[in-house]
């Protein structure tokens, strides 16, 4: 199992800034790019990421 495939289908906002803190993401690039939210997919962060 890849590190994308073991996420939830969606993540809420803080789980989605806790993962994006770890890889010190400028947030507010990632809020520009995928907006904000209360509830994102795991697509939508790790595919932000890169992953």
């Amino acid at each position: 199992m890849t590190y994308s495939e073991s996420w939830p289908e969606e993540v809420t906002k803080r789980e989605a800034l806790r993962e994006l803190r770890r890889h010190s993401a400028d947030l507010t690039e990632f809020y520009a790019d995928v907006g904000d939210k209360e509830v994102y997919t795991s697509d939508e962060v790790l595919g932000w990421l890169g992953y």
